[in-house]
Parts: structure tokens; C-alpha cells; sequence
């Protein structure tokens, strides 16, 4: 422990390696490379699709340069750019980054590790959240619906799930929505969006991988995803459109998703949040997620 932080160096490697777990696809391998682990995507050069796992490289200079090398080249032989994504905690080397760095990687952007530590409390607060986002929006029909090859939630009172057994029209019409949230909360150019609502299809259409969208008096409004393996659930996507935040929204579509992957998989439930976004840090906090170690750079070779 340090502070709010976990420092547990087998806790992040579990958790970066469930991140990828979950994200495979039948095209995505995920390969031991024996001090590491390589994520790829034969059909999408995408880096983030494409990138070597929590590595634990060899100290001595000499060696470790050799090991860089043989992996430089391994991307080569796969027609992508070199990416290393270390661990927030129990990097090996302790300097990885900064030696990274100094051949010439650059930092692409960083992220924070967070596990749900306090489940206990989910049903209060989920509760809590519902009587907070009803009474934001006044007499506005809030809905939620999810997408997703099996619905183990069937049946259960409460917020009205969707299985994605709709007629294909529904379903790009869904994907439409949960991509335009996607697109506003995320700042992602209007030119991809095609491509993000592509990627909400490809999540709701395997097993493994659900969304889940809020819309108010039929606009929608906030999003979640879940991806997840017998061993526990890795939650992304969390956005909410610009012109009604803070009213709660993002924190129902977080519980929402926690309660999801406590009843229906493995224990740990864990997300990623952007270093320098300090407002979704506070709102996870508060939702019972504590830090993992220390901010992790994407690091990129050009």
C-alpha cells in the first residue's frame, strides 16, 4: 500500500493480462513470449490492437538492448510498430520506460490502473445513483438497454435489457447510438465514427462482450462496456455526451456494469482511466475502485 494506491506487482500483472484475455477475438492471439506477452491482430494494424505486455527484460545493458532488438524486430516481422505497454507497478527493469525513451520510443499517452476494492457497498450506492439521476432529469423516461450474445440477466427487475437477437436494422441502429455517445464523450473525429460504431457491432455480436446504453426520453445519453472471462470482468468506453453531464449519468452506467459482472463472472472487476483525467479518477474512487501503482506510458516507436 501507499496511500490510496496498491502496490501489489502480481495484482497488475493479472490485470493487464485479463485486459488483453478479454479482448481476444478469434483473429486477436495473445502470445507468451516467456519475459512477456504479445498482443496482435493479424487484420488491424492499430497499435493498440498490437503490443507487448507488462515485458520483464533483463537489467544489464547489454542484455537488455539485445532484448530490445529482438523485439523491434519481431514487430517488424509482423508489419507494425513497435509498442510496449509496462506495468503501473513491479516494471522490470525499474527504469523500463525511461530506457525506452532513450532508444527512441515515445510516450503516447498514459493510463491508471483501478480495481473495484469495495463491492460491498454497490447496491447502496447503485441505489443511491438511480434517485440522483431521477431526480437531475425530473419527469424524463431514463432507459437502459444492453446488447449482447447472451443475456444472463434476463428477466431481472429493473433496467430493461436487450439481448442483440434484434433484427440486424435495431442493431446498426443501437450501434448508432452508443457510438454517437462515444464519439461526443471521447472527442473522436466524425470521420471515424463509422469505425467506432463498427467496433460496438464486433463487442455485442461475441460472446464475452456486452454494452450498455442510458438514453433520456429516447436521446441517448451515456455508455459502458464490459468485456469479460471466467476469471472477471474489465469495464472501458464509460462516456457520457457533453451536454448532460454531472447529473449522474456516468456513474449508473459504472454501477450498472459493476453489478453486471458481479452476478454474471469472476471476481475482479477493473478498468483504465486516462492519467490526467482526475474527475473520472474521483467518481471511480467513490464508486469503491482503488489505484494500481503508477501511471503506465503507451510507448510507441516510430
Amino acid at each position: 500500500m501507499a496511500g490510496d494506491r496498491i502496490l501489489d506487482p502480481e495484482l497488475a500483472e493479472r490485470l493487464v493480462l485479463h485486459e488483453a484475455r478479454a479482448q481476444q477475438t478469434p483473429a486477436r492471439e495473445l502470445r507468451d513470449l516467456g519475459d512477456g506477452w504479445l498482443f496482435h491482430d493479424p487484420s488491424d494494424a492499430e497499435p493498440f490492437w498490437n503490443r507487448v505486455i507488462a515485458p520483464r527484460w533483463p537489467s544489464e545493458a547489454g542484455a537488455f538492448d539485445r532484448r530490445l532488438d529482438e523485439v523491434i524486430t519481431l514487430f517488424a516481422t509482423l508489419g507494425r510498430l513497435p509498442h510496449v505497454r509496462p506495468l503501473p507497478v513491479g516494471c522490470e527493469p525499474a527504469d523500463l520506460s525511461r530506457r525506452l525513451l532513450a532508444a527512441g520510443f515515445e510516450a503516447m499517452g498514459a493510463d491508471r490502473r483501478m480495481v473495484l476494492a469495495d463491492r460491498g457497498r454497490v447496491p447502496e450506492l447503485l441505489a443511491a445513483t438511480e434517485a440522483r439521476v431521477a431526480a437531475a432529469f425530473g419527469g424524463s423516461l431514463v432507459r437502459v438497454t444492453r446488447q449482447l450474445v447472451d443475456d444472463p440477466a434476463a428477466g431481472r427487475g429493473g433496467a430493461r435489457f436487450v439481448p442483440s437477437r434484434r433484427s440486424w436494422p435495431e442493431r446498426r441502429h443501437w450501434a448508432e447510438d452508443a457510438s454517437l455517445v462515444l464519439g461526443e464523450a471521447f472527442g473522436v473525429e466524425p470521420a471515424r465514427r463509422f469505425a467506432l460504431e463498427n467496433d460496438v457491432l464486433a463487442c455485442v455480436s461475441r460472446p464475452g462482450c456486452a454494452m450498455l446504453l442510458i438514453d433520456i426520453d429516447g436521446e441517448p445519453a451515456a455508455v459502458a462496456r464490459r468485456a469479460w472471462t471466467a476469471d472477471g470482468s474489465y469495464l472501458s468506453s464509460i462516456g457520457t455526451r457533453p451536454g448532460v453531464r454531472g447529473r449522474g449519468l456516468g456513474a449508473l452506467a459504472t454501477l450498472l456494469a459493476i453489478r453486471d459482472a458481479l452476478e454474471t463472472s469472476g471476481s475482479v472487476v477493473h478498468l483504465a482511466v486516462e492519467v490526467d483525467n482526475d474527475a473520472a479518477i474521483h467518481m471511480y474512487e467513490g464508486l469503491g475502485f482503488r489505484l494500481v501503482g503508477d501511471a503506465a506510458p503507451d510507448l510507441l516507436l516510430h
